[in-house]
């Protein structure tokens, strides 16, 4: 019995069919991802947890927060606003809202908690910002980390950024690139 070896050529285009075959077949699960946005990894988990309990929460008028500054908000875009809260170690809570009943002469309006950012470690410098918008869209419904001169209207020095949806006003991290924010001291 006389034995033949295939040529090279041979052997190298069955592993290369069997390769892409592998691929192809692969599960679904197995093909690669974009990883959803990762909470802030320097936040403590029992401030995130308490950030997170006030999700679901109604309130009428103003919600009040023991043992937090009150630093004001507003809206984003009907019926979704945004409030601001800031302790005295300086972590800075920021929960979004949806107006769920309107104000009415003398009764105020109700509303409920529709997520939660808390952020405790800005740079030096920065502050966080609730009044921001990026490229042509000019919705305050961005937030951000931001530096910048006291004589400037916006500041473009943004480290970090978080959109606001519209439609759920669930927050999101996002890539900085081209946010802008509103000077604070204007």
């Amino acid at each position: 019995m006389v034995y033949t070896r295939p040529p090279l050529a041979s052997l190298a285009l069955a592993a290369a069919i069997l390769a892409c075959l592998a691929l192809i077949v692969s599960p679904a699960s197995a093909k690669k991802r974009p990883k959803p946005a990762e909470p802030v990894a320097e936040e403590n988990a029992e401030d995130m947890v308490f950030a997170k309990s006030f999700v679901g929460k109604t309130y009428d008028d103003e919600l009040d927060i023991q043992g937090w500054n009150d630093l004001g908000g507003g809206l984003v875009s009907p019926p979704v606003y945004v409030h601001e809260y800031q302790r005295e170690d300086g972590t800075t809570l920021v929960l979004t809202s949806k107006e769920t009943t309107p104000q009415k002469g003398d009764t105020p309006g109700a509303y409920v908690v529709l997520d939660a950012l808390l952020v405790s470690k800005l740079r030096p410098g920065a502050v966080l910002s609730v009044a921001c918008v990026q490229g042509d869209d000019q919705t305050l419904r961005f937030i951000g980390e931001a530096k910048g001169g006291d004589q400037k209207d916006w500041w473009t020095d943004i480290s970090r950024a978080w959109e606001i949806s519209l439609e759920t006003g669930v927050i999101t991290s996002i890539k900085p690139k081209g946010v802008k924010c509103t000077n604070p001291t204007f």
